[in-house]
């Protein structure tokens, strides 16, 4: 089959009306295998595709459902890398680090179990940092307690931590240009004229 013939992930999901790992997870349910294919919204890159046929199919049945795609849940990959004091008051040492959006929705989300919790500082940061961020700011005097949460002797050298580490780190909605040499630029022109 040509790659005209088959929907990415990445489009099938937006015709869905979901996120791309709830969009996998729910056309692997329904019995369906997906194809490797190079497709333009992909810039090249293999991506995992299903036929147009079966697209239609997968759409149907999720109408079929009473689901329509009138919703698509955006989930950015910028936003802040936070560290909150839980209870400043009783135990400052008590920290909850993680990535959101929003810092003050977040904040006043973990206010409702931790009426008096405070951020200590947050960074612009990507998604995808979180775990190494974490793992980075964590590594020294510092015990997991659950999840998120952990119990840091020294809660300002885990902040001096974050922004050694940060200052490392491009600005999170920026990305590296493409080499007129990479073969994947003659395919974003390409893509582009048509």
């Amino acid at each position: 089959m040509a790659e005209d013939e088959f929907t990415s992930i990445k489009e099938l999901s937006k015709r869905l009306g979901m996120d791309r790992s709830h969009a996998r997870r729910y056309v692997l349910k329904l019995g369906y295998s997906f194809h490797k294919r190079r497709t333009q919204d992909s810039g090249g890159q293999l991506t995992l595709c299903v036929s147009n046929a079966e697209a239609e199919e997968i759409v149907s049945q999720r109408v079929d459902q009473g689901f329509t795609a009138s919703v698509v849940v955006a989930v950015s990959d910028v936003g802040f890398f936070y560290v909150i004091q839980l209870i400043p008051e009783l135990d400052p040492k008590r920290l909850k680090l993680g990535f959101a959006e929003s810092i003050d929705q977040r904040l006043s989300q973990h206010r409702t179990a931790a009426p008096t919790a405070k951020v200590l500082k947050a960074w612009p940061s990507r998604r995808s940092w979180e775990l190494t961020a974490m793992d980075s700011l964590t590594r020294i005097d510092c015990s997991r307690i659950l999840n998120e949460v952990f119990e840091c002797d020294n809660p300002q050298a885990l902040v001096d931590r974050g922004d050694a580490f940060f200052s490392l780190l491009p600005q999170p909605g920026t990305r590296t240009p493409l080499a007129e040499s990479s073969p994947l630029y003659s395919r974003i022109q390409h893509a582009d004229e048509t």
